[in-house]
C-alpha cells in the first residue's frame, strides 16, 4: 500500500544550535505530512556577517551560534540517517528568515512551511512567512520547550552530562568530535552568561 501524504514537498526551519530531541519531534511531525522535506537552517552565515532581527536579538550572538552551517547540515543528515530516514527524503538549505526578501532564493513560495509556536518570535516568523506568500502550517503551539539549545550549551559548558539526554545520540557524538565545549569557551560563554 502506497503512502499518502498531504504534500509532495514541504519545509521546516530552525537554527539547530545544536539539533536536539525537540527538533527531531518537529521533523517527524512534518515528515508524516509530506514525501520530501526541506530543512532550512537559519543564521547560516558567520555571526559577524549575519543580519540581526530586533524581535529576537540573542539569536545573532556568536556564543549562541557555535556551529557553522555545514556542521549543522552534517549533524542533521547523520542524525536523521541514524533515525531511519532515507537521504532522498530530505534536503538541507539556508533559510534567511532574518532577511525575508532573500527567502525565495532558497525556497519557492509553492512549498508549504511547517512551524511550531512557543513565543512571540515564532508568531513573528509566521507573519513574515505569510506576508512573503508562503502557506504556513502550525504543527502545535505550546508555552514550554522541553528541549532548548541554550540549556544544552549551558550544560556542555558546565561539564555536566545532562545535555546528552537532550540530543539524539548521533548529535552527541558529532559534538564530542568537535570538542564543542572548548569552542564555546573560546566564544567567551560561561554557564553564568546563560542565566
Amino acid at each position: 500500500m502506497a503512502d499518502t501524504f498531504a504534500f509532495e514537498a514541504a519545509s521546516v526551519h530552525g537554527r539547530f544550535q545544536p539539533f536536539h530531541r525537540g527538533h527531531l519531534e518537529y521533523f517527524r511531525a512534518a515528515k508524516q505530512r509530506c514525501r520530501f522535506l526541506w530543512i532550512g537552517i537559519t543564521q547560516y552565515l558567520a555571526p559577524a556577517m549575519q543580519a540581526t532581527t530586533p524581535e529576537d536579538l540573542h539569536r545573532s550572538l556568536p556564543q549562541n551560534n557555535p556551529l557553522t552551517f555545514f556542521e549543522r547540515a552534517d549533524i542533521i543528515r547523520l542524525t536523521l540517517a541514524s533515525e531511519g530516514f532515507a537521504g532522498d527524503e530530505v534536503g538541507v538549505i539556508p533559510f534567511p528568515i532574518e532577511e525575508p526578501d532573500l527567502l525565495q532564493n532558497f525556497l519557492d513560495t509553492s512549498v508549504p512551511v511547517f512551524t511550531t509556536v512557543y513565543d512571540d518570535w515564532n508568531r513573528h516568523k509566521v507573519q513574515v512567512l505569510r506576508s512573503r506568500g508562503y502557506q504556513v502550517h502550525i504543527l502545535w503551539e505550546r508555552e514550554y520547550k522541553e528541549y532548548a539549545g541554550i540549556a544544552i550549551r549551558s550544560s556542555i559548558l558546565a561539564g555536566t552530562d545532562d545535555w546528552h539526554g537532550m540530543v539524539p545520540a548521533a548529535t552527541a557524538q558529532y559534538l564530542a568530535h568537535l570538542d564543542i565545549a572548548e569552542r564555546l569557551k573560546r566564544l567567551g560563554l560561561t554557564p553564568a552568561d546563560q542565566e
